[in-house]
């Protein structure tokens, strides 16, 4: 058998990478569930022209799936992450994506009715046409009042059929306040940010379930006023937030995590620095993340790992 290695290596110099390569895939399909893993929660802002910190390259953006979808990774839902019950096929990682701000780079109709080429709906939904395996997932949290091109995905005639379209299609909506409100700053209008905010979104989405909040900036108000993001009333609009995500630019905890905090969610920017460094974290050290057992109602990591883990309802734990 070595002999017939070296025999390819010295025909080929490429050979050697391509050995490397595949024991690398080998080594990562081998892992061992690990269930107590970080779980990446990406950030997308506008789908454009460019690369800049808040602005993701359409080119660029499709290839993030395409290295997602090689490395390993897996969209779920925001759902699955609330509930705890992920259901990630065996052997992945899962990957909640998310949008801020209801840009019209996000989503946007030609005069026709159809998708913009290059908004970032369409480039997901041209990505799953191929890729069937790669399930059509993301969370937009949106700016109901917000000014154009952020106003509802910037097309004021639309708004209903979009939100319609997107939840249709499995994609979530959540709260980021009406008009990106600096709730520190804007401390005295929490109430009416996320009440009127909630009730926007279900102007066009009756009785929708707006249970996730993405704070505008990853700034949380002072202490004493963070239950009030959670839940309050404005001239009879409610709201009641599950989940709220922060901007910290690190990988969040697993949901079976002792550490997991519901209620400071981190997230990472999406953009080319960040990514890169996740695609290269998932090619050396693997370990690191959360890898599916294939089963929602079973929890399985390392027995040294039992110890900080915190089971949803009905959950049996698996230790090896």
């Amino acid at each position: 058998m070595r002999i017939r290695i070296w025999r390819m290596i010295m025909r080929s110099p490429n050979a050697i990478l391509l050995l490397l390569l595949a024991g690398m895939a080998a080594q990562a399909a081998d892992l061992p569930a690990n269930e107590i893993g970080k779980i990446p929660v990406l950030t997308y802002h506008k789908i454009s022209d460019e690369d800049t910190e808040y602005t993701r390259n359409r080119t660029s953006f499709m290839n993030d799936l395409v290295q997602l979808k090689k490395l390993g990774f897996y969209p779920i839902s925001l759902n699955e992450f609330r509930n705890g019950k992920i259901a990630a096929p065996k052997g992945k990682i899962p990957l909640l994506i998310t949008f801020d701000d209801s840009s019209e780079s996000q989503f946007k109709y030609e005069a026709d009715g159809s998708l913009t080429p290059g908004c970032g709906v369409e480039i997901m939904e041209r990505f799953q046409k191929a890729n069937a395996d790669f399930p059509l997932r993301g969370v937009f949290f949106v700016l109901p009042k917000a000014q154009y091109p952020n106003n509802f995905f910037g097309q004021p005639a639309k708004i209903g059929a979009k939100l319609k379209y997107l939840t249709g299609k499995g994609f979530e909506i959540g709260s980021h306040t009406l008009w990106h409100a600096n709730l520190k700053k804007y401390r005295n209008k929490i109430e009416e940010q996320l009440g009127l905010g909630t009730a926007e979104i279900q102007k066009y989405l009756k009785g929708y379930a707006v249970y996730a909040f993405a704070l505008p900036y990853g700034i949380f108000p002072p202490k004493a006023d963070e239950p009030r993001l959670r839940a309050g009333t404005f001239k009879g609009k409610a709201y009641r937030h599950d989940m709220i995500f922060d901007y910290s630019n690190a990988l969040s905890h697993s949901v079976y995590d002792k550490k997991f905090d519901t209620y400071r969610i981190r997230r990472l920017h999406g953009n080319e620095t960040t990514l890169q460094k996740l695609f290269k974290q998932a090619r050396q050290k693997r370990e690191i993340f959360f890898i599916s057992d294939g089963d929602p109602e079973t929890v399985t990591v390392r027995k040294a790992d039992a110890g900080r883990v915190r089971l949803r309802s009905n959950q049996k734990l698996v230790t090896y």
